[in-house]
């Protein structure tokens, strides 16, 4: 079989904005590219805990990337590999955006804990995933003495993603935009296709063996480390210039439609 595995990101991709899970088609396919024996893994900015099976539509995955590179999971959600932030790099962003009261989460290993203005991350990210169970109230700001967060994400506008780089530019944080004036937040050198070449190594899988499906800008890396890629339609300029074909975009069901073609091209 040409492919080893495929690497699907979730929002935008296998998950519409604002619907709350992958659709039963998209679902569906996946599993029976599984039952094929090639392995499913998850490629997200979200945390492991919010890309449960029920997000997912079932789709149980036999490895997880999540945070944009930070984590990398088993299928049994067991940690294989974390890129914590240091002291330094959260109590930069954390005087920062309290100077602005722009608001600021970090994720952990249990939830996304807002560090400031709890209420507008809340409303955000319900408006945005259909979900908020994930996200706590942490403007007690003492979460991070159990454990260092590994991620974070922020609301504010670009001309202040350039301000907090002239700032605090030596700690080399990565601002991804998820949109504009919404950003996943990683240390230096946090990617996706770093998270992938770990399982890479792991699972002895060769670039040509791969394939991935994602639609943003924090995908691009990961399509230019694959074998074969595939952006959705309504993907960002820059991840549709990386990739190697175009699919439906994700309320046309695009991730079923392009593995179809791939794996099942006589149905057509």
């Amino acid at each position: 079989m040409r492919y080893k595995a495929i690497i699907l990101d979730v929002d935008g991709t296998l998950v519409a904005h604002g619907e709350p899970s992958a659709r039963p088609a998209v679902a569906g396919m996946v599993r029976r590219v599984q039952a094929l024996g090639v392995k499913v893994v998850i490629a997200t900015g979200r945390t492991y805990y919010a890309m449960n099976t029920s997000i997912l539509g079932g789709i149980k995955p036999d490895y997880a990337v999540c945070a944009n590179g930070a984590q990398v999971l088993d299928e049994g959600g067991n940690l294989l590999a974390s890129e914590d932030f240091t002291p330094e790099e959260m109590y930069a962003l954390v005087d920062y955006f309290e100077d602005y009261d722009y608001p600021l989460a970090f994720c952990f290993s249990d939830s996304y804990y807002v560090y400031v203005e709890f209420e507008k991350m809340r409303r955000f990210y319900k408006s945005v995933t259909g979900h908020e169970e994930f996200v706590r109230d942490g403007e007690d700001q003492d979460r991070h003495l159990r454990d260092m967060p590994f991620g974070a994400f922020g609301i504010l506008p670009p001309e202040a993603v350039e301000d907090f780089a002239a700032r605090y530019g030596h700690l080399g944080l990565q601002f991804v935009p998820y949109h504009p004036g919404y950003y996943d937040i990683n240390r230096a050198g946090t990617t996706k296709a770093v998270g992938v070449k770990k399982l890479m190594e792991r699972c002895g899988w060769k670039a040509d063996e791969l394939l991935s499906m994602g639609d943003n800008d924090n995908d691009v890396p990961l399509m230019k480390l694959v074998g074969r890629s595939w952006c959705m339609a309504n993907g960002s300029d820059a991840a549709k210039a990386a990739a190697s074909a175009i699919a439906p975009p994700v309320t046309e069901e695009g991730v079923a439609a392009a593995l179809r073609q791939e794996f099942f091209p006589h149905e057509f």
